[in-house]
C-alpha cells in the first residue's frame, strides 16, 4: 500500500464517526506492543490555544536540543501535519508502513480515525526514540484516546461551552472531562480560572495529588495576537517544571522561538495583492481574538467566511459585525459543512452586504477582487482556511511563509 492508498485508507475510517471511551483505543495499544510507554507526554488540554501551545511548548524543547514529538488536531494543510518529530511531519513512508502493516488489528478493534491517528503517533514517536512528546488531546480528556499516553504533565488552556452533548453544558461539566486526563501526582500548569472552574481543579489537585502550577507572565510571544501571550506563558512554565533545565535555559530557548517560530492559521498575515489574514477562528473565544486583532483595520475589511453547522456560527456572524459588513460565504469541505446558502441567507438578514460562493477557491477569488490593494480575512473552519492558504500559494496570491509576529499588522 502506497501513501495515496494509506490516506484514502484512513479517511474512510471517518465514516465510523467518534465513538466515546478508552476500551478500544487501550487494547489497540496493547496489540501494537505499548508504544506509548516509550516517551514522556505533556498533556495539552482546553477549548482554545492547545494547538498554539503545543507548538511553542515543542519548540522550546527542540531549542534545548530535545528530541520531542508532538500530536495535533485537526491539520490545516496536510494530514501528516497531525505526527510531527523535531517540527518535521512523519513521512510518507512512515503512515503507508503502520496502515500496511497494521490495517487488519485496527479493523479487529474498530478504531476510529482519530484513534488511528493517535496509535499512529504513539509508534512513530517510539521508533523515532523520542524523549518527550506535546499531545493536545482531540475532545475532552477523560476520555479521550491521547490519555492512554503515558502523562508526566498537563497544561489546561481554559475552558469553555463546548461539544456539550457529549461533555456537559457547563464550564464546570466540561472542566471536569479536561482535567480527568491528568495522571496522579504529575504536574498541572493551569492559568486562573473562574470561581467554578478553580473548585473542579482544587478538587482535581487534592484528589489525584497534582502540583497545580500557575503560569509565569511572559512579554512577548512568538505567535501574533493578546491571547497568545498565556498561550506563551504556559508553555514556558511547563517547559520549566518539566525539562530538568535551569531558568536562563528556558529564558534563552524561548527568546529564538519567538524570533523563529510560524504557526500557518492562526492570525497568518500573508504579502501579496490584496494581503490575506487568515485565522482558522471557529469558536466565539477564537473570533472575538480576531476580531480584537484586526479592529485597527476599520469596519470594512472584506471577509471570506465558513462554519461548520455544529459551532455556534450565529453567535460569530455577530462578532463579526465589528470588522466587516461584506462577505464571501463559502461551504467546508466536510460532511459537518453548514451551507453556504444558509449562511449567506442568515447573513444578509443581520445586514451584511453577501456574495455566496460554494467553491472556497472561488471565494477567496471574489473576494480578492472586492479587496483590491487593500487586506483581507479568511476564516471561520479549518477546512476553509486550509484550502483557502493551500490553494492561494498555488496560485502565487500570497507568500508561502507565514509572517512572524513582528511583521504582521495589528
Amino acid at each position: 500500500m502506497n501513501y495515496s492508498e494509506a490516506e484514502k485508507w484512513l479517511f474512510s475510517r471517518r465514516r465510523m464517526g467518534m465513538k466515546y471511551g478508552l476500551e478500544r483505543m487501550l487494547s489497540l495499544m496493547q496489540d501494537l506492543g505499548n508504544p506509548e510507554r516509550e516517551f514522556e507526554t505533556v498533556h495539552i488540554v482546553g477549548t482554545n490555544g492547545k494547538g498554539s501551545t503545543a507548538a511553542i511548548l515543542s519548540g522550546i524543547a527542540g531549542e534545548l536540543g530535545i528530541s520531542w514529538g508532538r500530536g495535533t488536531s485537526p491539520h490545516l494543510l496536510d494530514y501528516r501535519e497531525r505526527i510531527t518529530v523535531d517540527d518535521l511531519w512523519i513521512p510518507k513512508s512512515a503512515v503507508a508502513e503502520f496502515v500496511t502493516d497494521h490495517k487488519h488489528t485496527i479493523r479487529k478493534h474498530s478504531a476510529t480515525f482519530f484513534e488511528i491517528t493517535t496509535a499512529m503517533a504513539a509508534w512513530y514517536f517510539a521508533n523515532r526514540g523520542v524523549k518527550w512528546v506535546a499531545a493536545e488531546a482531540g475532545l475532552g480528556g477523560r476520555l479521550d484516546a491521547t490519555r492512554t499516553y503515558n502523562g508526566a504533565g498537563t497544561v489546561f488552556t481554559g475552558v469553555r461551552v463546548e461539544h456539550s452533548r457529549i461533555l456537559g453544558n457547563t464550564r464546570e461539566k466540561i472542566a471536569v472531562e479536561k482535567i480527568a486526563i491528568a495522571s496522579p501526582g504529575t504536574v498541572l500548569v493551569a492559568a486562573p480560572q473562574t470561581y467554578g472552574v478553580e473548585k473542579v481543579i482544587d478538587s482535581a489537585v487534592e484528589r489525584e495529588n497534582l502540583r497545580r502550577v500557575f503560569p509565569v507572565p511572559v512579554s512577548r510571544s512568538p505567535l501574533p495576537g493578546k491571547h497568545q501571550l498565556q498561550n506563551s506563558a504556559l508553555a514556558c512554565t511547563a517547559a520549566l517544571e518539566l525539562f530538568g533545565r535551569s531558568e536562563s535555559e528556558i529564558e534563552a530557548a524561548y527568546q529564538r522561538v519567538c524570533t523563529s517560530l510560524r504557526w500557518p492559521g492562526r492570525l497568518d498575515y500573508r504579502k501579496g495583492n490584496p494581503s490575506i489574514l487568515f485565522d482558522v477562528a471557529h469558536n466565539p473565544q477564537s473570533m472575538e481574538a480576531l476580531v480584537n486583532f484586526t479592529k485597527s483595520w476599520g469596519n470594512s475589511v472584506p471577509v471570506v467566511v465558513g462554519f461548520l453547522s455544529d459551532k455556534p456560527w450565529k453567535r460569530m456572524v455577530e462578532l463579526l459585525k465589528r470588522i466587516t459588513g461584506t462577505v464571501v460565504v463559502t461551504t467546508p469541505e466536510s460532511e459537518r459543512k453548514l451551507e453556504a446558502a444558509e449562511l449567506g441567507s442568515y447573513m444578509s438578514s443581520r445586514g451584511f452586504k453577501v456574495k455566496v460562493r460554494e467553491d472556497i477557491v472561488e471565494a477567496v477569488a471574489v473576494c480578492r477582487e472586492m479587496a483590491g490593494s487593500d487586506s483581507m480575512v479568511v476564516t471561520g473552519s479549518f477546512h476553509v482556511v486550509g484550502k483557502a492558504i493551500n490553494e492561494s500559494v498555488h496560485r502565487s496570491w500570497v507568500t508561502g511563509v507565514p509572517n512572524s509576529a513582528g511583521d504582521v499588522l495589528g
